[in-house]
């Protein structure tokens, strides 16, 4: 098996996982597997991410860089997302009043 690329890579993952909500995790050891890499740097990481931003996905990584995660962006602005989360708790919050003849 050939050393994969980073945009080969990518395509790869954007293919077949990029139409899931909640994306896939994977392991160093799955990365190498699939790629035919016995070591990748954060370098060629950078390059998958770059790769998939572009398709709405980011590919990023925990501090160890042992584990990896494909996961879809959110571009809801986070102004929004709290002024939608501000109505909803205003509405909530309200109490009826239980107006009865005295």
């Amino acid at each position: 098996m050939s050393m994969v690329s980073a945009k080969e890579f990518s395509d790869w993952l954007r293919l077949r996982f990029g139409d899931l909500n909640e994306g896939v995790a994977l392991t160093r050891k799955d990365i190498n597997q699939l790629t035919g890499r016995q070591n990748f740097s954060s370098d060629f990481v950078n390059d998958i991410h770059f790769e998939l931003m572009r398709h709405g996905l980011a590919f990023v990584t925990d501090t160890s860089r042992e584990h990896f995660y494909l996961v879809p962006i959110n571009k809801q602005s986070w102004r929004d997302r709290l002024e939608l989360q501000f109505e909803k708790e205003i509405f909530c919050n309200i109490i009826p009043l239980n107006i009865s003849s005295q």
